[in-house]
């Protein structure tokens, strides 16, 4: 019989061979790779959900900043004998109250301030005043920190320990501070003798209320605004609080530039 215009039967499916059965370790090793897969999800999750946060806060403190800063009119603040860089003639200002033990600050510090320092500061377009605001009840022992540094400065060489002070909170023991000022060439005796005085603690305490009555009370905080070069005197124009991105103070300082044209 012609069966050519049939459709061929389907020929009947073998069992399945052994190896094409799942092993247990197969199993165990898509468990484990799917549970990774949901813990990796989870902390991704997590993460995203703490910046989210972290940034609510940031512009809720900015807020509450500028908000103030709009109560008082035209504040300012005095920022002669403070540490400063850029051209002495340079009327836009910027302000940084921070603490070196703070982790914001440390990123600051790394990441965004070499972008400004290159950017602003060294072009002459800013100057840039960094003032004290150790946080006690977070880093009780930053306080040191600010001490060494204000005892550098005695020296003419406080940017030389600055820039070795930012590090993680418990790190600015005596020694441990003493190791940094001999790396940052100061005369040993002398830095002893002021360390142990704890003559600069009064300056670096009255640093800390200036920016509580400039709303600032977290760190690391930042003021911009127009510096009367004869006095010294700086009227805040604008403010970022936290650490933000470069593109955070081009914008802030692009706006006090322009108030200063």
């Amino acid at each position: 019989m012609d069966t050519s215009d049939r459709t061929p039967a389907t020929p009947p499916v073998p069992p399945a061979a052994d190896h094409q059965r799942p092993k247990p370790k197969a199993r165990v090793a898509d468990g484990l790779l799917l549970g990774t897969a949901v813990l990796c999800l989870g902390l991704t999750t997590s993460l995203w959900l703490h910046v989210r946060r972290e940034l609510a806060d940031v512009k809720q403190t900015q807020r509450a900043i500028i908000s103030q800063l709009a109560s008082q009119g035209a504040a300012t603040i005095d920022v002669s004998g403070s540490p400063a860089l850029g051209r002495a003639d340079a009327v836009v200002t910027l302000i940084e109250f921070s603490d070196y033990e703070c982790p914001f600050c440390i990123r600051h510090f790394t990441q965004t301030m070499p972008q400004i320092r290159a950017n602003y500061i060294e072009t002459g377009k800013i100057r840039y005043v960094f003032r004290d605001l150790p946080i006690d009840e977070l880093h009780p022992a930053a306080i040191r920190a600010h001490e060494a540094a204000r005892c550098a400065a005695e020296q003419s060489r406080f940017w030389e320990l600055h820039t070795r002070l930012f590090s993680a909170p418990g790190t600015h023991k005596d020694d441990s501070l003493l190791v940094r000022a001999e790396e940052a060439g100061l005369k040993m005796d002398t830095f002893k003798e002021c360390l142990a005085s704890g003559r600069t603690t009064a300056a670096i305490r009255q640093s800390v209320s200036a920016a509580a009555s400039l709303g600032a009370h977290g760190t690391p905080s930042f003021f911009i605004g127009l510096r009367d070069t004869a006095t010294d005197q700086v009227r805040i124009v604008q403010a970022v609080s936290g650490a933000q991105p470069f593109e955070a103070f081009e914008k802030a300082i692009a706006a006090v530039t322009a108030v200063s044209n």
